[in-house]
């Protein structure tokens, strides 16, 4: 038992570090993160994620239209 939470414990601390490099101060890294994610729509990703501190919701979108 202690042996597998060991695993994921190992697992889940690559995966933050992974994260944390990525989203990391650099905003080349966010802005490849919002093109790939969000495609035409990065710039208001971008946006969205500078003013909010999150990344938007396509539903988000549906509730500005509405």
């Amino acid at each position: 038992m202690y042996k597998a939470f060991e695993h994921t414990a190992k697992s889940l601390g690559q995966f933050t570090r992974f994260i944390n490099r990525i989203f990391s101060d650099n905003n080349e890294n966010i802005i490849n993160f919002c093109r790939t994610e969000y495609g035409t729509d990065w710039q208001w990703a971008y946006s969205t994620y500078q003013k909010q501190g999150r990344f938007p919701n396509h539903l988000d979108s549906m509730k500005e239209v509405a």
